[in-house]
């Protein structure tokens, strides 16, 4: 009896057995799915059914813990800038005030299409407080679409406020919808007080916080020091998180290890965007450049949680970026150093940080799974996995098949071949 592959799975299908699937761990062989669970119990694999699941592997599903879906897809619409974190924030504060509810909501859609394409099943975005008369409009849209996209991709919404946005009004952004409270101290005449007034205004909702902490290449900023001071007390379970931490990448030993060594105490996780640093940052060195990404290794030794976010699609803040975390991974192994299983693991933990059920693929599992056709993550990096099969509690969700697709290539003679 043949047996269907998972190329032939559309959106819907549900699954039974996957025949001869290989593992994160490289493990071949069979798992089964019952009542949307991994089970690798004899009785539930047993028979002939099942689908050829034969040079495909079963990943975790990737997970992005730094989006701006309010933001994508606008680079064109900005006049195609360039340049570093300073111009993209001036670029921003004069163009967001064009942009309606609808547009964000558009934009914002298309990018959860995207990355729900590409096996990303969670996301953490921020949603600025957009310039004009209605600075909560990116923020309804938002919101509407985590109802929208419900079982489809677990989606966390941060408000991102800055020092110009009176107290009253985040707590009208929390009343919307908001489950963290994020926003750039940074760029706050005094970050310190800006950091105090968010802790303060998230104790009192009772919720967590997402900071775009230290984006910079400058060694004397260090506010994951105060950041984690001010969340140390927290319950375990509230979420306090610094995204980027770039200037930890320029810090002595010593230093680095202290800052990381109160990470650590307070719970803090840290979400880096490499794709982004990387084109934002540096920009000021043009000989020897710094590498504008966290010392990874450093991180996980230390004990502190590492995740990472995709951070900006098609904007004025990367004009490059298409909601792919497999993408990042690569760029977590090129740039940042990873092994390739690493840089699958950092990708894939954001499920933890959202408070999702365990998705490994093992025995008592939930059944979400991204089946990528390749012999390895390796592999699956190198090539971009360019198949993939999206699953959700054991039900297909979303497709993509690339590697059948045909071009013509003219050389001496112009014929057809597959890629």
């Amino acid at each position: 009896m043949t047996l269907p592959t998972p190329d032939t799975l559309a959106p819907g299908a549900a699954l039974n057995v996957l025949r001869n699937v290989t593992t994160a761990d490289g493990t071949t062989g069979d798992v089964a799915v019952v009542d949307g669970m991994i089970s690798t119990a004899l009785d539930d694999i047993a028979g002939p059914a099942g689908i050829d699941a034969s040079g495909w592997m079963l990943l975790p599903p990737l997970a992005d813990m730094h989006a701006h879906i309010d933001k994508a897809y606008t680079w064109e619409m900005a006049g195609r800038p360039a340049g570093s974190l300073e111009d993209a924030v001036a670029c921003w504060q004069t163009f967001g005030a064009r942009l309606t509810q609808a547009d964000i909501a558009a934009h914002a859609r298309r990018a959860l299409t995207a990355a729900l394409r590409a096996g990303v099943t969670a996301v953490r975005t921020h949603v600025n407080f957009h310039e004009g008369e209605d600075p909560l409009r990116g923020l309804r849209a938002v919101v509407a679409l985590r109802e929208e996209f419900a079982g489809l991709v677990d989606l966390q919404v941060v408000a991102m406020h800055g020092h110009l946005h009176d107290s009253d009004l985040v707590r009208e952004a929390i009343a919307v919808g908001a489950d963290l409270l994020g926003g750039a101290p940074h760029l706050s005449p005094d970050p310190a007080a800006e950091m105090d007034r968010t802790i303060a205004l998230a104790e009192e909702a009772g919720i967590g916080v997402d900071l775009h902490t230290d984006e910079t290449l400058n060694p004397a900023s260090l506010d994951i020091v105060h950041l984690s001071r001010l969340t140390a007390a927290w319950p375990a379970g509230r979420t306090r998180s610094a995204g980027h931490c770039v200037s930890l990448a320029v810090q002595p030993e010593d230093v680095l290890d202290d800052v990381l060594a109160a990470a650590a105490a307070a719970g803090l996780s840290i979400i880096t965007n490499p794709l982004t640093n990387l084109y934002l940052q540096g920009w000021e060195h043009p000989v020897a450049t710094p590498r504008a990404i966290p010392p990874l290794h450093a991180i996980r030794r230390a004990g502190v949680a590492l995740a990472a976010g995709g951070d900006n699609v098609q904007d004025p803040f990367n004009p490059l970026g298409n909601g792919d975390m497999v993408d990042v991974a690569a760029a977590l192994v090129i740039a940042g150093h990873l092994s390739p299983d690493e840089a699958w693991q950092v990708a894939a933990a954001g499920r933890s940080l959202l408070g999702l059920p365990t998705a490994e693929g093992a025995h008592g599992d939930v059944a979400d799974m991204l089946l990528v056709r390749a012999g390895s993550i390796a592999e699956a990096l190198a090539e971009r996995a360019p198949d993939r099969v999206v699953v959700r509690d054991g039900r297909v969700v979303a497709t993509r098949h690339l590697s059948t697709a045909t071009v013509d290539i003219d050389t001496h003679v112009s014929k057809e071949i597959s890629v």
